[in-house]
């Protein structure tokens, strides 16, 4: 083993030893991890259910965009999210019947991107960084949210990771960088725009290796998204471009009947020229959300060691680094400017942080330059918000648990119509729940197409199934 090997091995240790005993106290001993009827955690699970019977990559989860998608039982396909998710959560359903559990996959990968940030923080500024900043990531409050509500973004985080580390070591990966980066495409739709980056930084060498490994694993999906919509980049997210607008408010633009995929390029088209409004406004939200992560009181940190980076010889790292973190700025001002959209990219914040704190050291006594002094401190600078995301998650979850068990009491005797339409506001747990085709609709929206004659004929004669409703 190298001296370097040696010498930092502790630091692993450590870090790692933090993110097993962390999740292990928010899943097991204060039972944080169990998910809000509204997560998409469920919709995985009916994706998931799909693939178990082997109907392909199908869901009863229907948007009303693509209503006039549906086949003879009243599925459509998966063009929301990608593929990898349901079959990561494929082994859990057909083994528990439920996804309750998905928290403890979030973990996992939670771990492992702790790990590849040691690894990445390691090799370019010391086992210290490296290490602190994989604690940062753990104990972040939007690390900790997602790991309860979003497994994807765990998933999409750690992956990205696994690309960087591939294109960036001393012997370069640029094929196995690019397989990396095709699968967090499959989780994480953004990272798209994150492949194109790692493309550019793998220079002309790596790039055709890089783009090889990225093809074999995403043009299949590719290929599914034209087989259903004509359009191979298609994701029903995008249709949030044009959402939280005067003419499409909030999230009402992803349940229009009027809007199917093949007529939403003309939407944005005419949507264009009021959108530079709608950016106004969302970008300094956006920046706010950025400053504040990874937690509120180390955002500042993150720009100092940003800065650093930029005037040091590790210069076209920190370009890179920069780079993938301006995607979720724009993806927060071009749609809606929610915080995480930040939680694949965060390690990025992590690493900042890290050697921001560590430069600032050095104004400091011998003694507030060790590492593990300048490490501690890190740890008091954002433990005020992370002991309140830990209340706060459990108390979440005891709500949850009686929501959940309230609804499924509810829902009890609609699985006798297997085939037939429910329209509800949450219909990714509907879905889960009764086994049925779903219409993802609001109260509101079902009166107000009744009374204008916009609802479609064959929904006419569907149930009807309002979380809102239950809780009244």
């Amino acid at each position: 083993m190298h001296e370097r090997e040696r010498s930092a091995r502790p630091w692993l240790v450590g870090a790692l030893t933090l993110a097993v005993a962390f999740w292990l106290l928010d899943l097991a001993a204060l039972r944080a991890g169990v998910p809000d009827p509204l997560d998409d955690t469920w919709e995985y699970g009916v994706a998931a259910r799909h693939l178990i019977e082997g109907d392909g990559f199908r869901t009863r989860v229907i948007h009303p965009p693509l209503v006039g998608l549906m086949d003879d039982r009243a599925t459509v396909p998966l063009l929301i999210h990608g593929p990898l998710m349901p079959i990561l959560i494929s082994p859990i359903l057909a083994g528990t019947e439920s996804v309750d559990s998905a928290s403890v996959l979030s973990a996992v990968f939670a771990v492992l991107a702790a790990w590849l940030i040691f690894r990445i923080g390691e090799r370019r500024f010391g086992a210290a960084i490296g290490a602190a900043a994989a604690g940062l990531f753990t104990i972040a409050p939007l690390t900790l949210r997602a790991v309860h509500h979003d497994p994807s973004l765990m998933v999409g985080a750690a992956l990205l990771l696994a690309a960087i580390d591939r294109l960036d070591g001393d012997r370069p990966m640029p094929f196995i960088s690019g397989v990396a980066i095709g699968l967090a495409l499959l989780a994480r739709a953004e990272m798209l725009a994150a492949a194109i980056v790692l493309l550019v930084f793998a220079g002309r060498r790596g790039a055709i290796a890089f783009a090889v490994g990225m093809l074999i694993v995403a043009a299949p999906w590719w290929l599914h998204n034209a087989r259903a919509t004509g359009q191979p980049f298609f994701n029903l997210s995008s249709y949030l471009l044009i959402g939280y607008t005067p003419a499409h408010p909030g999230l009402s633009v992803l349940r229009d009947f009027n809007l199917p995929p093949a007529a939403f390029p003309a939407a944005l088209r005419s949507a264009l020229p009021g959108l530079p409004a709608k950016w106004a406004e969302a970008f300094p939200h956006a920046l706010k959300r950025m400053l504040l992560a990874p937690t509120g009181g180390s955002g500042w940190l993150t720009l100092i060691g940003a800065g650093l980076a930029l005037r040091s010889e590790r210069r076209s790292f920190a370009v890179l680094m920069i780079a993938l973190a301006m995607i979720p700025l724009a993806i927060m001002t071009l749609t809606v400017y929610d915080p995480r959209y930040i939680t694949p990219f965060l390690p990025i914040w992590a690493l900042g942080a890290a050697r921001g704190a560590e430069a600032l050291s050095h104004f400091l006594p011998a003694w507030g330059r060790r590492p593990r002094a300048w490490a501690g401190a890190l740890l008091l600078i954002v433990l005020p918000s992370v002991a309140p995301a830990l209340r706060e998650a459990s108390r979440e979850a005891r709500s949850f648990e009686r929501v959940i068990g309230v609804e499924r009491r509810s829902l009890r005797g609609f699985e006798h119509w297997p085939n037939r339409l429910i329209l509800s506001d949450t219909p990714d747990f509907v879905a889960f729940t009764t086994g049925r085709p779903v219409v993802w609709m609001t109260e509101a929206e079902l009166v107000a197409a009744r009374r204008d004659g916009r609802l479609p004929p064959g929904l006419r004669a569907s149930d009807r199934w309002f979380h809102d409703t239950v809780h009244e």
